[in-house]
């Protein structure tokens, strides 16, 4: 699949970026995996979100209220491994990564993995809460049952070389590691 300009809805990517965004929120608001999932998929083909952790961290809480933490993991790991070239962007899903393999998979073990790998590189704006979850992480490894890893190791950044063509190109201005626009609807998906 190639992305064709002339294919997007009312011709405009930041409009249709914008409104698949208003969607997913509303359905993100609702409770209702089903419309967040879709409208972020179309976000990220058709409206310039592959570039934000924004759509990233909505197809994680998709997956969340579906009852589905691996697939909200798997979620990030496309951001991680593909989509975003920025390291504290990247961090910061390493670290949501984390709070779903430690809360809703209780493997404190394996998130200590990504809350370690995080460590002194989480963006300003999460520090606080971020040095306070791996601090509980690091107590409750020790004492976790758990002997398999929940989840597969995180992907290494591989690049968008050779995606760029099958979404739609990046919009707007935005700086690596600033607080996403949609994280305070998100942030209950990613705290204890």
């Amino acid at each position: 699949m190639t992305f064709d300009p002339a294919k997007v809805p009312g011709g405009d990517v930041v409009a249709w970026g914008a409104q698949c965004r208003a969607k997913a929120l509303a359905g993100l608001h609702a409770g209702d995996w089903r419309p967040v999932y879709d409208w972020t998929k179309s976000w990220i083909g058709w409206g310039g979100g592959a570039w934000l952790p924004d759509t990233w961290l909505l197809y994680a809480a998709s997956a969340i209220l579906h009852g589905q933490p691996r697939t909200a993991v798997h979620s990030l790991d496309l951001g991680i491994g593909t989509w975003l070239a920025g390291d504290s962007d990247r961090t910061l899903l390493t670290w949501c990564r984390g709070t779903i393999v430690m809360d809703r998979l209780t493997d404190p073990k394996t998130a200590l993995i990504d809350f370690e790998d995080c460590d002194g590189a989480i963006p300003a704006w999460l520090r606080t809460q971020a040095d306070t979850r791996l601090e509980d992480c690091r107590v409750a490894a020790p004492r976790s049952r758990k002997r398999t890893p929940s989840v597969k190791p995180r992907p290494p950044f591989t690049g968008f070389d050779q995606m760029l063509h099958v979404v739609a190109p990046p919009v707007g201005q935005r700086r690596d590691g600033e607080q996403p626009e949609a994280w305070a609807q998100l942030e209950k998906y990613f705290m204890a």
